[in-house]
């Protein structure tokens, strides 16, 4: 509360307000707040875009002063900003950017360019030193440091079937997030989704990037680490992560322990600690309580915000709790030096670091005290001389003797001692540090290992590369840790020769950390890798050269369009590549390989669609959904269409794939080549070629105003297919207006569904006077209920487009009616039937302002805050669906409908209905189990609203309510058959196994 206080006395707003401070006559967001472990200092570190803060001052008198900018380049989804202010052990500032990007000049005047991915920032506490510390992290919205010193978050998945992320941040790490996944051109998250960048490590995956230690439940937004007292010492090494799903029944605060894996770790436990709450954060306070802030209900901002504290009553009373308060109050310059060093040693992580950073700041006198005890015996209190040891860290810049004890140190008997020796060396690097760090990397530890290498990197000797080579080699790529660290290694070292010759090494693990280290410096030379033996390396090297992107080998990727390989993500960035390039070689090499009858019909489809896109390049890179324009904005299109000429024929023939031919279609409309006509004409008259290939054809020659056009469209009206009669509707009304309009009226009165639908289309466009005539009667049939469902959406569109004024009237009529009708969902009928499932499917994975695969999965695969709807069509009716949908609290889905129950005799109950008689009301409490209560013992109950926002009636359009429907009700597996939440993780593991047992589609 002292902020708040000191911001309302300072600036007499006469209110306190948890998320704004005023300040200087103007209004900032607070995202973060870093203070409790530098009480002394007396200062709070904030966060607002684009900048960071410190604040300092009392009621009388403060300071606030900006630390850097240039941060949040971008709009991007709310909350996709600064967060995460955390002081490390090392006394430095971290804080976390989401994806909207940053491009900050330091106090030093050197650029840091980050602006396509969320990132981890470490700077100095004046805001000097300012670091980019780890990148390719969506929105990591909280930090927390472990007794070892190692950085955790909790990253958010993008809302399109995959899963949030527990990071291990080391320095240097890319996490593999990019901002252009989040609405790809490709669809589904592009490379995100198709190449699962998210899971945790796997075969083939990409190396160039750090998976995480696990995947965890949706929404993480708080993270905290337990400090040591408060709770139960069984909660020793626990994460606490807040996950928010917008339910109050999938919501809570989770768990996790970890174990050490390698370098890293990997899960040894998590659990739900926390139900029946929507928490955003959660923090440890200095009274040994678990504080939590609330949402309250749902996704929109209800602002009726709480915090609430837990106690454990078991440890409440306990002695070190009050000890610790007391001491995180105190003056810690008054504290003598002996007292300090004790204190290195409390239970409490926050006092240990508060006593670490007091010693710091006493220069030489501190240097003493730290020293002493950091030289004791390994077995004398490791966590006490682990401060000691980051204590001598923060000296070493101006105390010579710290450095040098510091390099002793990674010969101590205790693993942790050296690792942490070996990093600080490499923060404080000196020339004699060579042969101490070489030597570490044969440590039997991998952490101390891991340090050595990342360390290596910052003393940049050329005469560091061999022994990271064999580190390499001998780690034969079981760790992708230590793989990181040697490379950043290799990297700092810049010993480009040695780097050419491990090349052509026999290890496949050399080459790969040879390949990543080219990846990292942008060198061209990483294009010898797509001619590696290991088709992974192929791969590796291929995503570096598109994705990094590194253009000068683009050449040599664009190549494999001459010799395709058999690997997707190769021929995907080896089209893009000659996409970019953009000379006539490309656009011949793109149309030819369209037309290989060896390669999957979606990669000769994306071949033709960025043939098509040729002429005007859009900014966005195609693959990777980044900003990357291309020098030239247009580009000649006759090179294109001489290039989709040549491989027309072929492209068009009776036995190319549907998928193709469309493409080709569309290609040849997009670039107006009007020599295909002749091609065209004779494929609508070909009986032989698919109806929807003949009925495209028949469209592009249409836009090309061919003369041909009435009789093409008189042969497909003509036809036996629907798809080309339909076709030829609306091309026939307007060329013969005469002749069109009774077929159009006949069809609109007694056609087929889509018939009637393709007609009333056809005569909003028809210039005839019959065509009014024919609205005006089927308005009248709509307004007795006597139109099909699926046709009153087109009716009433087509009817708009009339300036009839019996029509208008009609129409004006129609809405008069819906605005006093008392039924909810009236306005909204006319979406119940005639939708198209794909585009609902794409509604339902992609929509902008809130996907419905955010809080909804299908069979286990998306969020948790709703029922699973892969049963959806077999267990609701349209009706249900549509409701759902535009009024969502009319019906909340069992086990969905949250109620507090108070009792009678006192105490409440919470969870939702299980089942109810006239007699017993029975809950599922937040931990699952049954709860029976008689409804005699009910004093009140209240119900919460669905956590799903009725926002949806007024973002989509009918149309789009409509196809989301259609997809809704065509989800039809039994609800036996519906994978749990649980098993949900090891399914998506699974889905690598099927992409690669059937053609990608």
């Amino acid at each position: 509360g002292e902020i708040i206080r000191l911001v309302a006395d300072t600036h007499g707003t006469g209110q306190a307000d948890f998320s704004t401070i005023y300040a200087e006559g103007f209004r900032t967001e607070i995202d973060g707040i870093a203070s409790g472990v530098l009480p002394h200092h007396g200062a709070v570190y904030f966060t607002n875009i684009p900048s960071l803060w410190k604040f300092t001052g009392d009621t009388k008198a403060e300071t606030r002063t900006e630390l850097s900018t240039g941060y949040g380049l971008r709009f991007n989804f709310t909350g996709h900003d600064m967060h995460g202010l955390k002081v490390g052990p090392d006394g430095k500032l971290y804080f976390s950017i989401g994806d909207r990007g940053a491009h900050v000049t330091t106090k030093e005047g050197t650029v840091i360019d980050a602006p396509d991915t969320g990132s981890v920032f470490r700077c100095a506490l004046d805001g000097s030193h300012l670091e980019l510390f780890a990148t390719g992290l969506r929105n990591p919205q909280d930090l927390l440091f472990t007794e070892n010193g190692d950085l955790f978050t909790g990253d958010n998945d993008c809302d399109t079937g995959d899963m949030e992320r527990l990071e291990h941040l080391v320095e240097g790490a890319d996490y593999g997030w990019r901002i252009g996944y989040q609405h790809a051109p490709m669809g589904n998250a592009g490379p995100w989704n198709r190449e699962l960048l998210w899971l945790p490590r796997a075969p083939g995956q990409a190396a160039y990037l750090l998976a995480p230690i696990c995947n965890i439940e949706d929404g993480p937004s708080g993270i905290a680490y337990y400090p040591g007292t408060g709770l139960s010492p069984d909660y020793a090494g626990t994460m606490f992560i807040t996950t928010f799903k917008g339910s109050i029944t999938r919501s809570g605060i989770f768990t996790y322990k970890v174990k050490p894996h390698g370098a890293s770790y990997e899960i040894a436990d998590s659990k739900q600690f926390l139900g029946g709450a929507l928490p955003t954060d959660v923090k440890f306070g200095p009274d040994g309580k678990l504080y939590w802030s609330d949402w309250a209900e749902g996704w929109p901002k209800s602002r009726r915000g709480r915090l609430y504290a837990v106690t454990d009553p078991a440890h409440a009373t306990d002695p070190i709790i009050a000890e610790t308060q007391k001491l995180i109050a105190d003056d810690w310059t008054k504290k003598t030096p002996e007292e300090l060093t004790t204190l290195l040693g409390h239970a409490d992580y926050r006092v240990r670091c508060s006593a670490q950073f007091e010693l710091a700041d006493r220069g030489t006198t501190g240097l003493l005290a730290l020293t002493h005890l950091v030289t004791q015996t390994a077995a004398a209190a490791p966590l006490a001389r682990r401060h000691a040891l980051w204590g001598l860290g923060q000296l070493a810049p101006t105390q010579p003797h710290a450095l040098a004890l510091i390099r002793q140190l990674i010969l101590d008997s205790d693993p942790e001692i050296r690792a942490q020796s070996a990093k600080l060396i490499g923060d404080h690097p000196t020339a004699d540090a060579l042969v101490a760090l070489v030597a570490a990397l044969h440590d039997a530890e991998p952490r101390v290992r891991f340090f050595a290498a990342q360390s290596l990197g910052k003393l940049a000797r050329p005469e560091a590369t061999a022994p990271l080579i064999q580190l390499l080699r001998d780690n034969d790529d079981r760790d992708n840790f230590l793989r990181h660290a040697a490379v950043v290694g290799l990297v700092g070292s810049h010993h480009l020769p040695a780097l050419a010759e491990a090349a052509s090494s026999p290890s496949s693990a050399v080459r790969l950390g040879v390949l990543l280290a080219y990846r990292r410096l942008g060198s061209p030379d990483i294009a010898r890798f797509l001619a590696d033996p290991n088709p992974d390396l192929v791969r590796e090297a291929a995503l570096a050269i598109n994705d990094a992107p590194i253009n000068a080998a683009l050449p040599a990727l664009a190549a494999f369009l001459e010799k395709p390989s058999a690997d997707e993500a190769v021929m995907l960035r080896a089209i893009n590549a000659a996409f970019r390039l953009g000379t006539p070689a490309h656009a011949t090499a793109l149309a030819n390989f369209a037309a290989r009858t060896g390669a999957t019909p979606y990669l000769r489809a994306e071949a033709l669609t960025q043939l098509a896109l040729w002429p005007a390049p859009p900014p966005r890179d195609r693959l990777v959904g980044n900003f990357r324009p291309l020098a030239e904005k247009n580009r000649d299109p006759k090179i294109a269409t001489a290039a989709l000429a040549s491989a027309l024929p072929s492209l068009l023939a009776a036995t190319t794939p549907e998928a193709v031919q469309a493409a080709a279609l569309a290609a040849t409309e997009s670039f107006q080549y009007t020599g295909a006509a002749d091609t065209l004409f004779t494929l609508v008259n070909d009986p032989a070629q698919p109806a929807a290939t003949r009925a495209a054809a028949l469209t592009t020659l249409d836009h090309f105003k061919d003369p041909r056009l009435a009789t093409a469209a008189k042969i497909a009206g003509e036809s036996d297919a629907s798809v080309l009669r339909l076709a030829a509707l609306p091309i026939a009304a307007r060329l013969t207006p005469e002749a069109a309009a009774p077929v159009l009226a006949g069809l609109a009165a007694k056609g087929s569904i889509d018939e009637q639908r393709a007609a009333l289309k056809a005569l909003a466009q028809l210039a005839h006077p019959s065509a009014d005539a024919v609205f005006t009667a089927q308005l009248q049939q709509l307004a007795a209920g006597r139109v099909a469902p699926a046709v009153q959406l087109e009716l009433l569109a087509a009817a708009a487009q009339r300036d009839d004024p019996a029509v208008k009237k009609l129409l004006a009529e129609r809405d008069d009616a819906l605005a006093n009708n008392p039924d909810p969902l009236a306005p909204y009928r006319v979406a119940l039937d005639g939708g198209e499932a794909k585009a609902g499917a794409a509604i339902f994975a992609r929509q902008p302002i809130m996907a419905c695969v955010k809080c909804h999965a299908l069979s286990g695969n998306g969020g948790a805050a709703g029922p699973d709807l892969a049963s959806a069509g077999v267990k609701y009716s349209r009706e249900y669906l549509l409701e759902s949908i535009v009024k969502p609290n009319a019906h909340i889905a069992p086990g969905f409908d949250n109620v507090v129950v108070t009792l009678t005799k006192g105490g409440v109950q919470v969870g939702t209905v299980a089942s109810e008689t006239d007699t017993t009301l029975t809950l599922t409490s937040l931990d699952g189990k049954p709860v029976p209560i008689a409804k005699a013992d009910i004093a009140k109950r209240d119900a919460a609203p669905s956590s799903m926002p009725e926002i949806y009636g007024a973002i989509l359009t009918k149309s789009e309510l409509r196809d989301v429907v259609e997809f809704l009700a065509t989800q039809r597996i039994r609800p036996s058959t519906t994978p749990s939440r649980d098993q949900a993780p090891r399914a998506l593991r699974d889905i690598r196994a099927e992409l690669a047992a059937k053609p990608a589609e």
